[in-house]
């Protein structure tokens, strides 16, 4: 398959036109796309050559002399995950669970599904038409985010995301794609769960007349009607997730998912 890459300009503006045949790993600060290879000297002929060339990088844009390659690691159907994206989640569930950032392969391949995952439900959505948080709406959720975990200071919230390497626009996002998530699960499989009394009654024996005490569960039986609604929703959600880890294992076997980096396939 002919390799493929995509480009960002280093500033963090929009990609690039794709670079064909070329492969060169994204590295923070990016290196000089565009070079000066000859040395000044020489044959005297050369001379005017060299110079114009020099004066000419130094006319160009900051942006059109340095460029970052972000190389694709995986392709699902017509989504593409790269490096790049690999290592944002990485860093992002990292922040989101307090823990150390692991980049080791098995960190890695499991990043990789987990956006192998999100690509198949994103095509699923713009299919579908399914409704997307907008900006508003992800500025709201990171408020929220803030305003929990930060007492409303932005800017310790920032100073946390920076140790990860992360900004805040980076966690708005990721906050934004959760939400869409949880729309796609409640649209899509949500509605055709059906829980029963029966169920109902099940849970509530194998989970709490279980748990308790013998000389509490007659006093905790009555508890059946206000628990009612919470184990209905508990075992509504369990089984619409359910139903989308079968849908995303349809999905898997029906899309072409190549991975240019071999390392990132799971056995």
């Amino acid at each position: 398959m002919e390799e493929m890459a995509q480009t960002r300009d280093a500033r963090g503006g929009s990609p690039a036109t794709p670079l064909k045949n070329r492969r060169a790993a994204w590295k923070p600060g990016g290196e000089t796309e565009t070079r000066a290879e000859r040395k000044l000297g020489g044959k005297a002929e050369a001379m005017p050559h060299a110079a114009l060339g020099i004066c000419f990088l130094m006319l160009l844009p900051m942006g059109a002399r340095a460029v970052i390659v972000d190389r694709i690691a995986i392709s699902a159907g017509d989504k593409i995950i790269t490096e790049s994206e690999i290592d944002l989640r990485i860093r992002l569930t990292a922040f989101q669970n307090r823990e150390k950032p692991d980049f080791s392969l098995a960190s890695r391949r499991r990043a990789a599904q987990q956006l192998i995952d999100q690509k198949l439900i994103e095509r699923e959505m713009d299919v579908g038409h399914y409704p997307r948080l907008d900006v508003i709406g992800r500025k709201a959720l990171l408020t929220d985010y803030e305003k929990t975990g930060y007492k409303s200071d932005p800017v310790s919230l920032a100073k946390a995301l920076a140790v990860y390497g992360l900004t805040p626009e980076d966690l708005g996002d990721d906050l934004g794609r959760q939400s869409d998530l949880l729309t796609f699960l409640n649209l899509r499989f949500r509605p055709a769960v059906q829980v029963t009394d029966q169920d109902i009654q099940k849970y509530f024996d194998e989970n709490v007349l279980k748990s308790a005490g013998k000389t509490l569960q007659q006093a905790q039986a009555g508890a059946l009607n206000q628990m009612r609604a919470e184990i209905e929703q508990k075992l509504t959600g369990d089984r619409a997730d359910k139903e989308l880890d079968l849908w995303l294992q349809d999905q898997r076997k029906r899309t072409k998912i190549e991975y240019l980096e071999k390392e990132l396939e799971t056995k």
